[in-house]
């Protein structure tokens, strides 16, 4: 039997949510306890783990930021093998999604180029960003994105392989 490796996932939200909201989320999303979480802001995680033994190991490891462009919020989540099992990739984008009212794009088998974005009802469409000047901005989705109408809809893109 193979182990699940350990690995990330890194998203993007159009909604910034506040830090306990989002530990809260990760515990409920996980089933862990909360000795078995970090969340914090990039720039303070060295300063938040000050007192915290060297040899801790987190289950789940969260760091967040604010976001410019069309999106509020960029967040990466490390996970332990057996939290992956528990919930995928899409899984937690949908449920983060749900839970904020909030679209979130995020990676996983995509062609080059192209991302996933879960929208609030569920719906799911690829997208092509751009990142410049520390904005993430969809340039071109295949459905509509609610709040966002100057984002070209290209359908094309679902035959890109």
């Amino acid at each position: 039997m193979t182990e699940t490796r350990a690995t990330g996932y890194d998203c993007l939200s159009s909604r910034l949510v506040p830090e306990a909201e989002l530990r809260e989320f990760l515990l409920d999303c996980f089933g862990i306890a909360g000795h078995e979480l970090f969340v914090g802001h990039v720039a303070r995680v060295a300063e938040d783990l000050l007192d915290v033994p060297q040899d801790v190991v987190f289950a789940a490891f969260c760091t967040y930021r604010q976001a410019r462009g069309h999106f509020a919020m960029s967040f990466d989540v490390g996970v332990e093998g057996r939290l992956a099992d528990r919930v995928g990739r899409r899984e937690f984008a949908e449920r983060f999604a749900a839970r904020f009212g909030a679209y979130v794009l995020y990676g996983d088998t995509e062609p080059p180029g192209l991302w996933t974005v879960i929208l609030a009802d569920g719906g799911r469409l690829r997208a092509a960003m751009e990142e410049r000047d520390g904005r993430s901005v969809l340039y071109a989705v295949t459905a509509p994105v609610p709040g966002l109408p100057e984002v070209r809809v290209d359908e094309g893109l679902r035959r890109i392989r």
